[in-house]
């Protein structure tokens, strides 16, 4: 499938308005405790990026999707500082939350839930993860111990969730719980809700190595919260299907936003390796400078191919978990070589905050967990070649 040139046009629009209007914005001081952009900075960018066309600029006025090709092509432009995917709204975990609403929700819960975040007015949560001190659910959703059960025209929650990325200040939530209810036999569901919501209390937002995503990684206790049935996200008992839908693409768009993060890290190093002198001579002119920023090339390509091949399988209606997999694990471990040698090029001033080299090493190294580790994917790739051996096999 091709990029179209209504994509490529979009794209060419989001990075000229991304460089121009919003690396200005990296050295703006309005950051919350743990590093991350305050609310009045993203709202502030994204009106810009209204003004300029380029708001949730992967999804048309229309509300269809480009497909993932095109959107990769959209995604990195938007990734080349952490603010940029803020301010075109782009981000995680918005950008998989109107993805999942958009391809399950009927048109009454995408009126009152998927507007406002496909306009920039609101920001979203998705409460999975539970706390591992628990044995809930992480890598594994199954372990999910948060439970759910009807009571009349509602279903009750209860239960604890942790790393819950951006619940402080969002608007909208996506909570997953295991049905208590003997028909569903022990499915998930999910639901969405208005936030804020007294039944649901933020214990503890930690501070963590990563800080592009507003409202941290918050830790979760829910006492008795009561949805209306009628804000059930799909069918009961579902909910783990519907995670897939939204997973995989998801995990997709964390390697666009952050190649086009790493990209612009070795822009930022290669300048500074031209222009740095040492020993007589430039540092690019020193092998192993320039070789570091040369195997950065190579890992770049290599990402960008990587990426165009899981999005081709997700434009045929595969759900692409395998391809997705294997995707993340290359992807995440090659940027976090780009991003290392970007560090080790520019020195003392790649591990300070004056650019996002620094920054992008963070996110990088952040990006190896979230979303599955790296072993967690590799052991279920093991398992689908044992299946695949003994299949053959038989």
């Amino acid at each position: 499938m091709t990029i179209s040139n209504e994509a490529l046009e979009m794209a060419a629009r989001v990075e000229a308005f991304v460089r121009g209007r919003i690396f200005p914005y990296e050295q703006d001081f309005r950051r919350d405790h743990h590093g991350a952009p305050t609310d009045e900075l993203v709202m502030e960018m994204r009106e810009l990026a209204r003004n300029a066309g380029v708001l949730t600029p992967h999804i048309r006025p229309n509300g269809s999707h480009f497909n993932q090709r095109e959107t990769a092509a959209i995604l990195i432009k938007s990734g080349l500082t952490p603010l940029g995917m803020l301010a075109c709204n782009t981000q995680a975990p918005d950008e998989g939350n109107m993805y999942l609403i958009g391809h399950v929700g009927n048109p009454d819960l995408k009126a009152r839930f998927l507007k406002p975040l496909v306009e920039g007015r609101a920001r979203s949560a998705f409460f999975m993860t539970e706390p591992a001190e628990l044995q809930g659910a992480g890598a594994d959703p199954s372990m999910m111990i948060t439970t759910c059960h009807r009571d009349g025209n509602h279903w009750v929650v209860n239960g604890k969730k942790c790393f819950i990325t951006g619940a402080d200040g969002a608007k909208v939530g996506i909570v997953m719980a295991k049905s208590e209810e003997p028909d569903t036999k022990g499915g998930a569901c999910l639901f969405l809700i208005d936030l804020p919501d007294p039944a649901i209390t933020i214990t503890n937002v930690p501070n963590t190595i990563d800080s592009s995503m507003p409202g941290g990684h918050a830790d979760i206790s829910i006492d008795n919260l009561r949805i209306p049935a009628d804000q059930m996200l799909g069918d009961a008992g579902e909910g783990f299907k519907y995670a897939q839908i939204r997973l995989s693409p998801a995990r997709l768009s964390h390697c666009m936003r952050w190649l086009g993060g790493c990209i612009r890290a070795q822009e930022i190093a290669t300048d500074y390796a031209n222009r740095r002198m040492a020993f007589g001579k430039q540092l690019i002119d020193h092998e192993g400078v320039g070789f570091m920023l040369a195997e950065n090339m190579i890992d770049l390509k290599q990402i960008e191919l990587m990426i165009d091949w899981c999005a081709g399988v997700l434009d045929t209606g595969s759900l692409g978990t395998v391809e997705s997999s294997m995707t993340k694990v290359a992807v995440s471990e090659a940027l976090m070589r780009v991003a290392d040698k970007c560090v080790q090029v520019m020195g003392g001033t790649g591990v300070a905050d004056q650019t996002i080299v620094e920054t992008m090493f963070r996110e990088v190294r952040a990006f190896r967990i979230y979303d599955g580790p790296t072993e967690v994917h590799k052991w279920s790739l093991a398992k689908k070649i044992g299946r695949d051996w003994k299949h053959a096999n038989a």
